[in-house]
């Protein structure tokens, strides 16, 4: 199993924090978000690689990340070729790449956003998944007000954790789980990736518009998790995670 890594953002909003580095690259207490990931995935012996998006701009501060990394898994790290955030070809397309050089293998994969920090365990995600691995799942987070959940991806799931609807950014809120973007994608997911961007023409940008989408395709699950979680896509939010981090227990 592969742990695909989307890390290819500009981090717009988070100007001038992100004009010369990337978003994952951000200090979270003594380490980088992305170190914070990488360290998750490290421990996990099904993971044989792990797999880092970046666009072409911020290519080599990875690559210098990578240099001075020390980490047991091999990393791979892939650009898109894009330099400008005016011309992103969308996270959709950037885990499409990813995914390219796999074409054809029976084998599913973890995909994470980049710019996420969260203090649960993969294990807890990996569990149900390695049981279930022609099946898509998804990392859920309940933050229990839904004002707030009209900020993200929304879900509702009935009696068995199945996945019955998934919007982005709704108006009116079917429930307060939102997705963390913590993803299983099963060999047949992989397949719809085609359909959606090439045969339906669908929107490349957002990754939880592929999964709102298939989730009318095939069985979807979540996983619902628990602790702390943050989207660092503001500055208010990054500086939420970095005093959680400086402020948690050493574990």
């Amino acid at each position: 199993m592969k742990a695909i890594i989307l890390a290819a953002g500009f981090g717009t909003r988070l100007y001038p924090l992100t004009r010369n580095i990337p978003k994952a690259l951000l200090k979270l207490g003594n380490k980088t978000l992305l170190d914070h990931l990488v360290g998750k995935l490290d421990r996990f012996p099904i993971i044989d690689e792990i797999v880092i998006v970046s666009s072409k701009r911020f290519y080599q501060d990875f690559k210098r990340w990578k240099k001075e990394a020390f980490y047991q898994k091999p990393i791979r790290i892939i650009h898109n070729g894009v330099n400008d955030p005016e011309k992103r070809l969308g996270a959709v397309r950037d885990l499409e790449l990813a995914l390219r050089p796999s074409k054809g293998t029976p084998e599913s994969f973890l995909v994470f956003c980049g710019d996420n920090y969260f203090d649960f365990p993969i294990g807890y995600f990996l569990l149900p998944c390695l049981g279930h691995s022609r099946c898509t799942f998804i990392g859920l987070y309940d933050v229990r007000e839904k004002a707030l959940a009209s900020q993200y991806g929304v879900v509702e799931m009935n009696e068995t954790g199945k996945i019955i609807r998934f919007a982005e950014k709704p108006a009116t809120p079917a429930s307060t789980k939102v997705s963390v973007g913590v993803y299983h994608m099963s060999p047949e997911a992989r397949l719809r990736l085609h359909e959606y961007l090439d045969i339906e023409k669908r929107n490349p940008d957002r990754i939880g518009d592929f999964f709102a989408w298939l989730t009318d395709k095939e069985p979807v699950f979540g996983v619902v998790f628990e602790g702390a979680w943050f989207d660092i896509g503001s500055k208010e939010s990054y500086e939420k995670a970095s005093k959680h981090v400086c402020h948690a227990p050493v574990r």
